[in-house]
């Protein structure tokens, strides 16, 4: 499952009197990791297979970074980085593409790991908000949910939940950020933040704890969510309605 290049997944390959309509939305789904490989990816995978499937929208999942071209990239209402790690997953020329797609009206939706890539290129820094830090082990917290009438919050339907997951910190706060919508927190009262197993010369105490935001970049948006590390998660009702209003959102196509 590590390699998955250019796996076409639409409804409209499935059902051949379908196969002339044009889809209501093509997303490009960049699963390439260089760092930590989240066990949970084939289920992430599984999962955005099945919300297109069941939205009639065609997916392209791949680790190929020459998708990232100017044609290409025009093909595309929204890109996902898929639980992402690491350094240098584009060369210049395709980072290039990426800032000029988005910037001209493209969407962008960050999941999870998304934050604990590509350290060294300042305008996705941009794009994604914050950089990951570290975290303690999964916990069970409780989700302040800051928009419940966001496309990708509504699921969650009260004002703080229950949620288990791996919470991460990060290098900054994304709130500072007066171009950022913090759509849902973490109460760091809830969980045991000081279980540092991992960073120890790392402080992931940030009290203030975003953990889901958006924005405008340019003409286009970009959403990043920092839930959605354990392989459950991705069989979860809320979490798959999350993952799809965010990527309604990115389009520009919430109601």
């Amino acid at each position: 499952m590590k390699k998955i290049l250019l796996i076409l997944c639409s409804v409209f390959l499935s059902f051949g009197t379908l196969s002339a309509q044009k889809p209501e939305m093509n997303v490009l789904v960049f699963t390439k990791t260089v760092g930590f490989y989240h066990a949970s990816k084939p289920n992430a995978i599984k999962a955005l297979y099945e919300i297109g499937h069941d939205h009639k929208w065609q997916i392209t999942f791949t680790e190929d970074s020459t998708l990232f071209s100017d044609k290409e990239l025009s093909k595309y209402n929204v890109v996902v980085f898929l639980l992402t790690t690491g350094n240098n997953l584009l060369s210049d020329t395709e980072k290039l593409a990426l800032q000029k797609y988005v910037e001209g009206g493209g969407g962008f939706v960050g999941a999870h790991a998304a934050t604990d890539t590509e350290y060294k290129w300042p305008w996705y820094e941009k794009l994604v908000g914050a950089h990951f830090l570290g975290h303690p082990p999964v916990h069970e917290g409780t989700l302040i949910i800051e928009d419940r009438n966001h496309p990708a919050t509504e699921c969650f339907g009260a004002d703080t939940i229950k949620w288990t997951d791996e919470f991460y910190s990060f290098d900054r706060n994304p709130r500072k950020n007066s171009n950022m919508k913090v759509l849902v927190s973490i109460d760091e009262k809830s969980y045991n933040i000081d279980e540092n197993l991992w960073f120890k010369a790392v402080n992931i105490v940030m009290g203030d704890h975003p953990l889901v935001w958006c924005q405008n970049i340019g003409c286009g948006r970009s959403f990043l969510t920092a839930l959605g590390h354990t392989a459950e998660l991705y069989d979860n009702e809320k979490f798959r309605k999350h993952l799809t209003g965010a990527l309604l959102w990115a389009a520009g196509k919430e109601k």
